[in-house]
């Protein structure tokens, strides 16, 4: 199973933005070239958790963008539920209409099962922990001259 781009792109700018809240307004263009995300995409996502109240955004020269919710509050599968995302291995999970087999698949109970064991476990995982983790991570790969 992949992890659509849009909540991987969503996560790198909640992350990014919590592990530098103190900067104040953090541009687009800064994420985009740090995360490697495309700026045209991060600009629809920001948008979207804009709207959402996860993000404030402000446009301008001195525009950028802060989380606004506290991150240890704000889980991995919020963002996905967030943005209309399911993390289903199957189609026909949440659509049983695109099914080419039957009403009655043991394989449908399944793979809903496995789509539940991977939201509850995000349900346990938060901006704060990836942004902990990240921080770490960026601590160990300086190198001093």
């Amino acid at each position: 199973m992949l992890i659509p781009m849009k909540i991987d792109y969503a996560l790198r700018l909640l992350v990014y933005l919590a592990v530098n809240k103190d900067k104040g307004l953090i541009k687009t263009e800064e994420v985009s070239k740090d995360q490697g995300v495309p700026l045209k995409f991060l600009q629809r996502i920001s948008n979207e958790l804009q709207k959402e109240g996860i993000i404030e955004s402000s446009r301008g020269p001195a525009g950028g963008h802060k989380i606004l919710r506290n991150p240890k509050d704000l889980f991995v599968s919020e963002i996905i539920k967030l943005l209309d995302y399911t993390l289903s291995p199957i189609e026909c999970i949440h659509n049983e209409d695109v099914c080419i087999h039957t009403d009655a698949c043991s394989q449908r109970e399944l793979w809903i099962g496995v789509e539940d064991v991977l939201l509850e476990h995000l349900s346990k995982i938060s901006v704060a922990d990836l942004a902990d983790r990240q921080s770490i991570l960026n601590t160990k790969n300086v190198t001093f001259i």
